[in-house]
């Protein structure tokens, strides 16, 4: 009876683990398949998606876009890459835009509207969830758990 109440547990606890590592996306940094770049730095990814850089090291224009701050997955990249919640991320594009410096990203509402436009132009650059990923963008950056 003990037996068959430790398996029974030790199932419902295996379906939870697996049901949320599944609903969770892995998100990867993309680029157009055409643009010429094969692999970027952390640096790399963070200096284009804050503007310090408006292009790749091979010249061409890097043309970021962003998620909608309401997609869940928005929060969990700027975490991942820079460690700050969206009310830092939108802070420093308030400031940026008002200063008159440069204009954030534009942004969409899910992962296939980010991937369309990452295919739509030469030097689009963006995150969208690995199994998105096809043909038409390369994968540049992942995050290492």
């Amino acid at each position: 009876m003990r037996l068959r109440r430790i398996r029974h547990l030790l199932s419902i606890g295996l379906l939870c683990l697996l049901s949320t590592t599944s609903l969770r996306a892995e998100l990867v940094v993309v680029v157009n398949a055409r643009c010429g770049v094969a692999a970027m730095s952390r640096n790399e990814v963070v200096n284009i998606f804050f503007g310090r850089n408006r292009q790749f090291f091979n010249g061409v224009e890097a043309q970021p876009v962003d998620l909608e701050d309401a997609h869940p997955d928005r929060a969990s990249f700027y975490r991942a890459l820079v460690g700050k919640d969206l009310a830092d991320i939108n802070a420093y594009w308030s400031r940026q835009v008002f200063s008159g410096r440069m204009q954030a990203p534009p942004k969409m509402r899910n992962h296939e509207e980010v991937l369309k436009w990452i295919v739509s132009q030469p030097g689009g650059i963006g995150f969208i969830d690995l199994a998105k990923a096809d043909a038409r963008v390369r994968v540049v950056y992942e995050f290492k758990p």
